[in-house]
């Protein structure tokens, strides 16, 4: 049983673990696809306080280590399902289930394409996801 358990391995969710573990919670993090989220897809972030510059896969490792190293535990698996049990939750994935007392939800968000041809190929070219 877990106190707290992380839907996403973003920076929002890696943050949450990084503060629950801090607190002395139990926690799992639940990733599908890549630690750090979308920041990896940065090849330059500079307004990071604290670093002048780095890439979004080097803040997203810096992140991962500073989690692994508090104590959270971390899987790879595909949520499909919350199940609410009242003073528990249960995380449903296609590898199994997971109980907690808490879910936070932190999935993130994708860039939203137009479609066009060759729009993956100018992606920092041109192509800009940039605030």
């Amino acid at each position: 049983m877990y106190d707290i358990i992380i839907i996403g391995a973003g920076p929002a969710g890696l943050t949450a673990a990084l503060y629950a573990r801090r607190a002395d919670k139990k926690v799992l993090v639940i990733e599908k696809e890549t630690f750090g989220g979308q920041i990896t897809h940065s090849p330059k972030v500079e307004n990071y306080p604290g670093f002048a510059t780095m890439s979004g896969n080097e803040f997203a490792e810096k992140l991962i280590d500073q989690v692994i190293g508090q104590g959270a535990e971390i899987e790879m698996e595909t949520v499909t399902g919350i199940r609410d049990n009242g003073a528990t939750k249960t995380v449903i994935t296609e590898d199994g289930e997971h109980e907690a007392k808490a879910v936070i939800i932190a999935t993130g968000v994708k860039h939203r394409q137009t479609g066009l041809p060759n729009e993956n190929e100018l992606v920092g070219e041109g192509v800009s996801y940039c605030a």
